[in-house]
């Protein structure tokens, strides 16, 4: 089969390599589509990733074409999606029922194989059946809508409350969706002036420059003195700054984004306004796919056949296999800007 395999931070090869095999508890998927996150850009570039060679990628959706075993042969031919976080179901957090904070995970894409190649051996229990009539391509965003859905129902958002989100990239406009879905007032900023334009298009209104020396008087002017809830996605120190100086007293502070470089820190002032104001920070990292408190990919591939968001529109870029190379090094040198790029098999 064709995949991309890295090598090394900055060397990624587009070769043939032999096709997994599935094991007695696994199911071979043919990939139908996978997305390029944010974190793939240093895990490709900056060694993020745990070991070499590896093929990234895990948001991707696909179809069942074997299983491992002599049980589940009725899965073939059936579209899913794949929830990347493999738990290993011995340590304290995995009995406590807390698989997400799971101590000695594996993860498809990062620690094993993942969706950057024809097709994926995965665990039988990360696989998850699509609803009928969605694309390859949509179900390929479930993994981010999740983790956007997740960040919105930590914060504990009420109909009437105003936010802000602080970075303008996929997780920050899905933030925005499911904010507004939740009966939130959106205010948005971001360094980039093409991805703001790109969020006025989707119809967010309340929309800034984070360039602009007085961005915190902005939304303090439309906001009563400060939000209600801040979702900081853009995991640089002077995204985290303006997010503290945005909140309102008593407000809240999610942290979503992965953060830039090997050192974030905040001005003496900034990290007293957190005491003063008495904030509450909430850390974010992954979804929830069990049924208790709420199973967030079931949520999510509820909503893309409800059509209240237009979750195609995120994908910016697409390309063919042999196309993700160059298209993961434009993206480094900020050649180009894309909300969603993805890969998308041309067979589907």
């Amino acid at each position: 089969m064709k995949a991309l395999r890295l090598y090394a931070p900055g060397d990624i090869r587009f070769e043939e390599v032999p096709t997994p095999f599935p094991k007695q508890d696994e199911m071979l998927i043919r990939v139908l589509a996978c997305g390029v996150c944010g974190s793939d850009i240093p895990r490709v570039f900056d060694n993020w990733a745990h070991r070499y060679p590896l093929i990234p990628g895990h948001e991707f959706s696909g179809e069942v074409v074997e299983v491992g075993g002599d049980t589940g042969k009725d899965w073939i031919g059936k579209r899913v999606v794949i929830y990347p976080l493999i738990p290993c179901g011995k340590c304290s957090a995995c009995y406590s029922g807390l698989p997400t904070q799971c101590i000695n995970y594996d993860y498809l894409g990062s620690r094993r194989d993942g969706g950057f190649a024809e097709y994926v051996a995965v665990p039988r229990d990360n696989v998850i059946p699509v609803p009928e009539g969605i694309s390859g391509e949509v179900s390929a965003l479930t993994e981010p809508s999740a983790v956007a859905l997740r960040a919105v129902r930590k914060s504990s958002i009420n109909a009437g409350d105003t936010v802000l989100i602080v970075g303008v990239g996929t997780i920050g406009l899905l933030i925005g969706f499911w904010a507004q879905l939740a009966g939130a007032s959106v205010m948005m900023m971001d360094v980039v002036i093409e991805k703001l334009r790109f969020a006025k298009k989707l119809g967010f209104q309340y929309l800034v420059d984070a360039n602009q020396p007085d961005v915190v008087d902005w939304v303090r002017k439309r906001s009563d003195m400060g939000v209600d809830v801040v979702f900081e996605t853009s995991g640089h120190y002077s995204g985290l700054e303006k997010a503290i100086m945005s909140a309102r007293v008593n407000g809240k502070i999610v942290l979503v984004g992965n953060p830039i470089g090997d050192k974030i820190s905040i001005e003496s002032k900034v990290y007293g306004e957190i005491l003063r104001r008495e904030l509450s920070i909430i850390g974010i990292w992954n979804s929830n796919r069990l049924e208790y408190p709420k199973n967030e990919w079931s949520v999510v591939l509820q909503e893309f056949r409800r059509e209240r968001v237009p979750f195609e529109k995120l994908i910016t870029h697409k390309v063919s296999l042999s196309g993700m190379k160059d298209l993961l090094f434009d993206i480094y040198r900020k050649k180009v800007f894309p909300i969603k790029a993805m890969y998308i098999n041309n067979e589907e």
